[in-house]
This record gives structure tokens, sequence and C-alpha cells, in this order.
């Protein structure tokens, strides 16, 4: 007979093979790297931002004397003073006489000049100041018609002097000291001599003309048209315009009175251009905000193609987005800053975006071009034009807030929101 298999050894069930649980990733593996990141940017944007503003303190400095003495200087232009004696007397005893009309007219056209990241208020002008001298005195006077120039001739570089009486040329007496104009001749009694100067030159940041304050001044007009900038202020202790127009080509000031007791200034501070190292200087010191925009919109894109961000990816990221404020800074060294940084943005910006695109290639390459201009654009604008800062933060805001609003209406990003709860509860039970 043949006996019965034997029944298998029985062997005590084998546990079923249960895979790993696997952690999410500890907290401080997520934190650490945006933390190196921010040190990064902030140690490259304040450097460079301390550069700049060393180099703005310089230009207040010595550069800017540099500037002067190549170019020229502020222009304070005093009025001409008239010194009067009675005829056939000795000038031992002068008395001063007041003007009986002053009217001067500054043609200025700007002529801007850069140094580094500055720009200087740079003009060229043209000025006409016509007087009168009458004579009050039952007398003949003889009298010194005097036209200081204060202004070093060497920096404002003047030329085409031109000095009239009564329309017809007189000579041109310099002084001693070659510090102003000299007239002397005699007034018959009940008439008067009239004056014109005529000078070309040129300035640096402002222009200014003095009134006696010993004397009262009479018909005082004062015209100074600019071209080339729209945009001025007065300077300390200057008396502003009666009138002010603007046109497409530059600006026109007047001033005019029939009659002040005591002497003033009259001038402005030419249009300047916009400070572009200051601007730099605060890009630089708010670029760590975006900075972590930038990195919260990456790793959110990071989740939703499952390919988080590397932790050396991260200081990668903020080495090339801070070193963009660097280039800028260095690039409006040589270039103008309307040049340097569009070439900046547009370099680093290319590389960013070729950058991620090989990171997540199933993410449309728009996507990252958003990002960059988002972390770049809106700031510079917000800093460029520095009376809608907080109107540009508040718009660029809202934007966001309405985008999360918008996408969270959406069944796919809803579903994926879903999903990838479900996937966090199922790997942290």
């Amino acid at each position: 007979m043949n006996e019965p298999a034997p029944s298998p050894t029985k062997t005590p069930l084998e546990s079923p093979v249960v895979a790993p649980v696997l952690k999410p990733p500890r907290r401080r593996t997520r934190v650490l790297p945006v933390v190196g990141g921010l040190f990064i940017v902030l140690t490259l944007t304040v450097v460079i931002s301390e550069q700049v503003e060393s180099r703005d303190d310089f230009a207040n400095s010595e550069l800017a004397t540099g500037v002067e003495e190549r170019w020229g200087a502020p222009v304070d232009q005093p009025a001409p003073s008239v010194r009067a004696a009675p005829s056939g007397t000795v000038f031992t005893s002068l008395e001063a006489l007041p003007l009986s009309r002053q009217h001067v007219t500054v043609d200025a056209s700007m002529n801007y000049r850069k140094r580094g990241l500055r720009y200087f208020s740079g003009f060229d002008f043209d000025f006409t100041g016509q007087y009168a001298v009458a004579n009050p005195k039952p007398h003949d006077i003889d009298v010194a018609f005097v036209f200081p120039i204060e202004v070093n001739k060497a920096q404002v570089l003047m030329s085409d002097l031109q000095f009239l009486v009564d329309g017809q040329p007189a000579p041109l007496e310099l002084g001693d000291e070659r510090n102003r104009l000299v007239w002397t001749g005699r007034i018959a009694k009940g008439e008067a001599r009239q004056f014109t100067i005529r000078y070309r030159a040129r300035g640096l940041d402002s222009f200014q003309y003095r009134l006696d304050p010993s004397l009262p001044a009479k018909d005082v007009k004062l015209h100074v048209a600019v071209v080339g900038g729209d945009n001025f202020d007065y300077p300390a202790g200057a008396l502003s315009a009666s009138t002010v127009s603007q046109s497409k080509d530059g600006i026109g000031l007047d001033w005019a009175f029939s009659t002040l007791e005591s002497g003033v200034t009259l001038g402005v501070r030419l249009p300047s251009l916009k400070t572009w190292d200051t601007i730099i200087a605060t890009m630089a010191r708010r670029a760590w905000f975006p900075f972590l925009a930038l990195v919260a919109l990456l790793m959110g894109l990071g989740v939703k193609h499952r390919r988080p961000l590397a932790f050396y990816e991260t200081p990668l990221v903020a080495s090339l987005f801070g070193m963009t404020f660097v280039l800028i800074a260095y690039l409006s060294a040589f270039l103008m800053f309307e040049i340097a940084w569009p070439l900046s943005v547009l370099g680093l910006g290319a590389i960013f975006v070729t950058w991620l695109k090989r990171l997540m290639p199933d993410e449309p390459s728009k996507t990252f071009v958003g990002l960059w201009a988002a972390a770049m654009v809106v700031p510079t604008l917000a800093v460029v034009a520095q009376g809608y800062t907080g109107l540009i933060y508040t718009v660029e805001l809202l934007a966001g807030l309405v985008g999360a609003l918008v996408l969270s209406t959406r069944k796919s990003v809803r579903g994926w929101l879903d999903d990838s709860a479900v996937r966090s509860a199922g790997v942290t039970s």
C-alpha cells in the first residue's frame, strides 16, 4: 500500500512584509536652506548698498569738488551796486545809491554730468542784466557802477562778456582783484544811465541772484527759463517765484516786484535726474522680502511637481538673486541705469529660467519668467516711482490674493490639494 504523503512541515506564519514608514522631513531640514539663502542675500545686498552709499558720500565731497573744477560751480550772482558822490569832489565818502530798475533774464539749458553712479545737474546759461541808475540829487553826481563776479571764473567759465552803457559798448575793467566789473562816470541831475551786462557761462546745481540787503529795490524782474528738465526746487532762503509755467521743453520761472524794502535772494535749484545711487541702495536693502516670496513660490512648485529644491539649490537661488543687484550697481557706474538694469535682470533671469526648467521640465517656462519678474520688476518699480511705492506694493499683494482665490476655485487645484492632504495624512499615520 502506498503510504500517504507526509504532510508538509508547518512553519510559523511569516510576518507580512511591511513597507517602512516614511517620516516627513524634519522641519529644520526645510528651514535651514531658506535661512542660509536669506543670509546670502542679506550679505550681498548689505555690502553693495554700503558700497553705493559710501560712493554717494564720496560724490558729495571729493567727487563733487572734481566736477566743479571741470564743469562749474553753483552760480551765486550778487546784484550790482552803485556808489555816488557830488561831481567835482574827491571819492572819499561815497553814498550808496539804489538801482531804479533791475531786469534779469537767465536762459539755461541742462547738460547733466555723470560721474560713477551720480548725476550732477550741470547747465549752460546766458545771463542778461538790464539796469538803470537815476540821479535823484539836485546836482550832477559821479558814480561807480560795480558788478560783482564772486564765483571763480575758471569754474564758471564765463565767455562772451559784454558791457553796454546807454546802448553803447563800454570798456571792461575787472578791478584790481579781477572779481568785479567797474564803470565810473557822471550822471547829470534829473537824468539816468542804462547798463546792460551779458555773459555766457555754465554752472552746477543752482542759480541764485542776490539783491543788496542794505538798500531798497525797485522794479525788480527775474526770468529763468530752463530747457531739458521739469522738476525744480528753491535753494534755502530763496524767495519762491511769482509765477511758474511748464511746457514739454522745460520750465519758466518769473519773479516780479515793484518795490522791495530789503534785499532778498531769488533763484532756483535746477532740475535733477533721479539719484540712481540712492535708488540702487534702496533696492538692495529691500531685496530680502522679494527673495522670501520667491522661495515660497518655488517651494510651492516643488510640492506640485514632487521635486522640492535640494538643500544646496536654495542657496544657489539666493546667490543668483543677490548677484543681480551687485551687477546692476557696477554696470550703472559705467552705463546709464536704464541700460544697466535690463541687461542685469534679463541676463541673470535667463539663467534662472533655464536652470529651473531643467529641474521642473513639466512646468511652462512662462511660470518661471513670471516668478523672476515678480521678484525683480515690481520691487524696482516701487523704488523708482517713489511717490507710488505704497500703492504698487498694495496692488501686488492684492494681485497675489486674487490669484490665490481664483486658483482655489479650480477643480484641478482643489483635487491636488486634497490628494496632498491625504498623502500627508497617510505618511504621518
